[in-house]
């Protein structure tokens, strides 16, 4: 028997091996197609970045609207352009034209920015008188009315002494007394005004030509032959899908790279906090949430904000593997829920969501492998950036360049990190070359990239030039048309598909997304190879034609 047994192993023998070897190769090969130039755990740092900033960085682009993306720009008709309320309107693209009005006198500029502030000054005043008068706040706390009828007319209420349904036309009205409406529209008339909302409108047929590589770019990274017919389908497959939160999102993700061929990370990890569908906290409505790179980490677990492309464009231009910290919360501002340590006074306090992300980056730098399998402590890791993209909150901030300059200082210092490279994203959506650094946030950015403390490790993105300021015409298009009109049809057709947010959230645009998310990567990767920042020459170039 023990000779029989010993004859059918030897028999066995080659079949064994046979299969041992098979098993080994499938699992080498497996290894490989999942993990295409994934360099073994070991022998690379782990290249951490954090992602700040309030709800842009959060993100709204949900990823059917890619298809704009194989689309040619959509172009508004220039009567558009030229269709007016009697008094200014600020929806209006016509009225808006003296914001980016532009003519070649430092005098004329100057005199379009005092116009718009005079006419705050004017709301700011009138509100003020009542709400002091007639607020339940002002009821409440017994004081007593001092409407001057005498001097300032009727007050806009009612007999029962409401008056929020009467403000808006009581305010437009005040405003025209003053003749500030009149001296805005003969601003935009001016023969000194370069950039006429007719001109305007003109320009963006071709704001795509500059950003052509770009665009090129980034449809070959994030829609590599993606069909636009390939969107019908991805939107059947998500309404058959149902429900999609943090627990599903790489199902999600796999459903939608299945349809349009949007990428899920390699070598890439996030952990985020904040706005994100994932796990409660103690901050509510805060969520918590870590994995592989895809779509999902924004409040919807069906959208990206530009964590995503930022970190699939990133791994691609670095070796090893990669973790991304993002901490983002919606409407917070620099100046206070931001506000660094050093700027710290009783009235002016740290800001809670400064301390909230530097705990948060605290326990993730504490235990690194938690968050990325490929994290080896022998070999450690390298803080590799910040990237910061904020500022709608702290529009009127007149010191936000300096506080922006203690911010990154006072971040440094918390993760010990003297030189960390830098990244911000500008405000995009004054849509202007001629008004790129317009406002105290995009020039206090560009201040932050000039100052003697932090020049060479600052740069900035130029989201201006990404802002589909197009996709928010489809209410002006049906205004100066027609509802029933072919002109209304097709942007009414066009702007439904690209759009999935409001026009401050860069209309939750998957293409503003990627292309600003693709730039930032790249920006932070030149900083990394010590490259010079590349917005100097930029501004330089912009600030000479408004001259």
């Amino acid at each position: 028997m023990m000779k029989t047994r010993q004859t059918v192993s030897k028999a066995k023998l080659p079949v064994a091996i046979l299969l041992t070897v098979l098993t080994v190769l499938t699992a080498s090969s497996f290894n490989t197609a999942q993990g295409a130039s994934k360099p073994s755990a070991g022998n690379k740092k782990l290249k951490i970045v954090f992602l700040l900033g309030q709800s842009n960085m959060v993100g709204y682009a949900h990823p059917r609207t890619a298809w704009y993306l194989t689309q040619p720009i959509y172009t508004p008709p220039a009567k558009t352009a030229t269709v007016k309320s009697r008094l200014y309107t600020p929806s209006q693209f016509y009225w808006q034209g003296v914001n980016f009005a532009r003519g070649d006198s430092e005098e004329y500029n100057a005199r379009g920015k005092a116009l718009l502030a005079e006419r705050k000054a004017i709301i700011k005043l009138w509100r003020g008188r009542v709400y002091a008068n007639f607020s339940r706040a002002a009821k409440a706390s017994g004081k007593k009315n001092e409407w001057n009828t005498k001097e300032w007319g009727p007050a806009p209420v009612d007999a029962k002494g409401h008056f929020r349904s009467y403000m808006g036309k009581y305010l437009t009205g005040k405003i025209a007394a003053q003749g500030v409406f009149k001296r805005i529209e003969e601003h935009i008339e001016s023969p000194e005004n370069k950039l006429h909302p007719k001109v305007a409108i003109g320009l963006i047929a071709n704001r795509n030509k500059p950003i052509a590589d770009d665009i090129k770019r980034v449809r070959e990274i994030f829609l590599k032959d993606a069909k636009p017919e390939d969107f019908d389908g991805l939107d059947q497959a998500i309404k058959a899908m149902g429900r999609i939160d943090h627990k599903n999102r790489m199902a999600y993700a796999e459903l939608v790279r299945k349809h349009i061929n949007i990428p899920i990370a390699k070598r890439t990890r996030i952990s985020a906090l904040g706005a994100v569908s994932g796990e409660p906290t103690d901050n509510k409505p805060d969520g918590i949430t870590h994995g592989v790179l895809s779509l999902g980490y924004t409040k919807f677990a069906t959208n990206c904000g530009p964590e995503y492309p930022f970190g699939i464009s990133f791994e691609r231009m670095v070796d090893g593997p990669v973790l991304l910290i993002k901490c983002a919360w919606g409407g917070k501002s620099l100046h206070s829920e931001f506000r660094p340590p050093s700027l710290n006074t009783k009235e002016n306090p740290t800001g809670k969501f400064w301390t909230l992300a530097t705990e948060h980056i605290g326990k993730v730098l504490a235990d690194p492998g938690k968050y990325h399998p490929d994290y080896d402590p022998k070999v450690g890791y390298e803080l590799s950036g910040l990237v910061w993209f904020q500022g709608w909150n702290d529009k009127g901030n007149k010191d936000y360049g300096q506080q922006l300059v203690a911010f990154i200082k006072d971040f440094r210092k918390e993760v010990k990190a003297p030189k960390l490279p830098v990244v911000c994203g500008l405000l995009g959506h004054s849509s202007w070359k001629t008004t790129t650094f317009d406002g105290d946030v995009n020039s206090g950015m560009l201040h932050a990239t000039r100052h003697a403390d932090l020049k060479g490790t600052v740069d900035i993105v130029n989201t201006v030039k990404y802002y589909p300021i197009e996709l928010g015409f489809k209410g002006l298009v049906k205004d100066a048309c027609g509802e029933d009109s072919p002109e209304y049809k097709t942007a009414e057709s066009i702007i439904n598909r690209a759009v999935s947010k409001d026009p401050v959230h860069y209309h939750g645009s998957a293409k503003f997304y990627y292309l600003t998310g693709d730039a930032m990567a790249r920006k932070l990767a030149n900083l990394i190879k010590g490259g010079a920042p590349t917005i100097h020459k930029e501004a330089e170039d912009i600030l000479k034609t408004e001259k």
